[in-house]
């Protein structure tokens, strides 16, 4: 999400070496809502953005988180399924040395991953924080879900859901808090630099900085990170390991959320 604002670095449209109208799409037969190809449009709009403006250093920091996701994942302690009655730093000391040292260089990597995300965009670092924030509360709040129910959310029972409810909530808060700030920015952009005393062409200018494919893309994302820690707190949640088709989605709904960010 955060490689779709780079264009908001640039003052003006003057150095885009395209508008937004200028991405043209063919009807299609799902285009049964008028939203649909105004959403298709700016998704086409942000992938040819991103073909331009991609250079090595995004290949190498999701790369780098791919590895600490795989490392992560892939670990014999929790292949075993661990013991159960062992938590905290005690758990961290009966932990295998592989495992123990898979761990530390899984944080590594995500240390460096985001120091290189705040690197490549520093307007976005505190929303950057916010979103790796998010994700790991999604995270938290499967295992409260999954804690007194490994089947959640087959058979859920609403009074173990407080604890994993409030921290989706929260969740949800921060991410709508980050999509009306990239919005209030937007609006700011074009009253400011776009100023035109014709109504008509100010309702131009605000089509042409539409958020409606980008607001898409956060969604999406959202949605992925639920599935990558619903799908990792399901295996986990089975202390036998035999879930491997969760461990797979996990791994896979994980390395999809990565470009998203």
């Amino acid at each position: 999400m955060d490689g779709g604002e780079s264009a908001t670095h640039d003052a003006s449209h003057d150095a885009l070496p395209f508008r937004l109208n200028d991405v043209k799409v063919e009807p299609k037969f799902f285009d049964f809502h008028p939203l649909i190809p105004q959403i298709r449009q700016e998704l086409m709009f942000q992938l040819k953005l991103i073909r331009i403006d991609w250079n090595p250093q995004f290949t190498i920091a999701i790369l780098s988180a791919v590895l600490a996701i795989v490392l992560g994942a892939l670990n014999a302690d929790i292949f075993d399924g661990g013991n159960a009655k062992v938590a905290g730093l005690e758990g961290l000391q009966i932990a295998g040395s592989t495992a123990y040292f898979q761990m530390v260089i899984s944080m590594l990597i995500w240390g460096w991953f985001l120091f290189m995300l705040i690197q490549m965009f520093p307007i976005m670092r505190t929303h950057t924080i916010t979103l790796l924030m998010i994700w790991a509360g999604l995270g938290i709040a499967q295992v409260f879900f999954h804690s007194t129910n490994k089947n959640f959310p087959v058979g859920l029972s609403l009074s173990d859901m407080m604890g994993g409810f409030l921290i989706t909530l929260v969740c949800i808060f921060f991410l709508y808090f980050f999509i009306k700030a990239v919005r209030e920015t937007r609006d700011l952009h074009v009253e400011t630099l776009h100023l035109h005393e014709d109504v008509r062409v100010m309702e131009e200018s605000m089509l042409e900085h539409s958020l409606r494919g980008w607001v898409f893309i956060c969604g999406t994302w959202a949605i992925l990170a639920m599935l990558s820690a619903w799908t990792g707190a399901q295996y986990i949640a089975e202390r036998t390991g035999s879930r491997t088709w969760a461990l797979t989605l996990h791994i896979l709904f994980s390395i999809l959320t990565i470009p998203l960010l």
